[in-house]
């Protein structure tokens, strides 16, 4: 191989770390539709892919599943050009495909609103597990903290315990105080907008069951072999005897949630109502939006979609307000206030 063969090939092989392991495979099903699509239409494969065809693989699956299954698909497209150092040949006429592509979702594609989680069903885990038991303590921890620091479940814990690198996901060495010595900062190395960026999370002192400093000190007093090698240990591994320790997944992780509040008869839920909802109740609990905000590390337009039971939410910010004052008065009252 000459040297030029080479360095592409390396370039090829770092470039494919820019991604998540669980990502890629996550894309690898939109490729496969892509050459599914062009193997049942007798199209001859070119690369770099022209913008038309990759238009027409989107127009072809418009309709019958969701934009955003479609956007997903040709995402994955895209990161495989780039993975291969390949031009990307989509443009405006792509962008515009894909937007109709979400206004052409079926009904039956459209989800409805995920259950919520709620403080309550945090106290119902932490009624029905043992935190003296390592698997009870670290889910318990987990949920906690992601529901308090408003996270993403997929940053916190791995799809599979081999997955677990202390460059994605937080280690004990994560966690630092706060001015206040009552709450915790936790770092997380890698983030959905952020990238390997990072991001801090606050975790505040809570009253009741579900306080996540305390979760994560009976956490840590479970499986202290964490605590071995704090930079390098998973923050949510649990010992499994022998100084063994394992990595909680998000698989495991939900089944034993699930477990507890379908036994209870309470809704099963996805890892991303976590975020979601521990926004909610945030707000519920009259913490101003803009605090939420700048805690939750959201963007205007999200979180605004994210606002759960307005009902509930909007009294506590605009109901009973007083009456309007005149220019005039609210001048009076500005120098009387001076």
């Amino acid at each position: 191989m000459d040297t030029v063969s080479t360095l592409q090939a390396l370039v090829n092989s770092v470039t494919r770390h820019a991604w998540k392991l669980e990502t890629l495979e996550g894309y690898q099903g939109g490729v496969n539709r892509f050459l599914a699509f062009c193997s049942a239409n007798n199209i001859p494969l070119s690369f770099p892919s022209p913008e038309w065809l990759v238009c027409a693989f989107a127009a072809h699956r418009a309709g019958s599943c969701s934009g955003s299954a479609v956007a997903n698909d040709v995402a994955g497209l895209r990161a495989w050009h780039i993975a291969n150092g390949l031009p990307w040949l989509g443009g405006i006429r792509l962008k515009y495909v894909l937007r109709s592509a979400v206004r052409l979702t079926p009904d039956s594609s459209k989800r409805p609103p995920r259950p919520p989680v709620t403080s309550e069903m945090l106290e119902a885990l932490h009624s029905s597990l043992d935190a003296s038991l390592p698997l009870h303590a670290c889910v318990l921890a987990c949920a906690d903290t992601v529901f308090w620091g408003q996270g993403r479940l997929g940053e916190f814990l791995p799809t599979s315990q081999s997955r677990f690198s202390h460059n994605f996901f937080p280690t004990p060495a994560c966690l630092r105080s706060t001015s206040s010595g009552e709450s915790l900062m936790c770092h997380l190395p890698w983030t959905k907008v952020s990238k390997e960026k990072g991001e801090d999370i606050f975790l505040g002192r809570q009253l009741g069951p579900s306080d996540p400093i305390s979760s994560l000190l009976a956490h840590l007093t479970a499986s202290p072999d964490i605590l071995v090698s704090p930079t390098s240990s998973h923050l949510f591994a649990y010992s499994g005897g022998a100084g063994r320790l394992i990595s909680l997944t998000k698989r495991k992780f939900l089944l034993v949630c699930n477990s507890v509040w379908t036994a209870q008869g309470l809704p099963r839920i996805s890892g991303h109502c976590f975020r979601i909802d521990g926004t909610t109740e945030l707000l519920l609990r009259n913490v101003p939006p803009h605090i939420v905000k700048v805690m939750g590390r959201w963007s205007s337009d999200s979180f605004l979609r994210y606002w759960r039971n307005l009902e509930h939410i909007a009294p506590l910010h605009a109901e009973l307000l007083g009456p309007k004052l005149s220019p005039l008065l609210a001048r009076t009252s500005r120098s009387h206030g001076a």
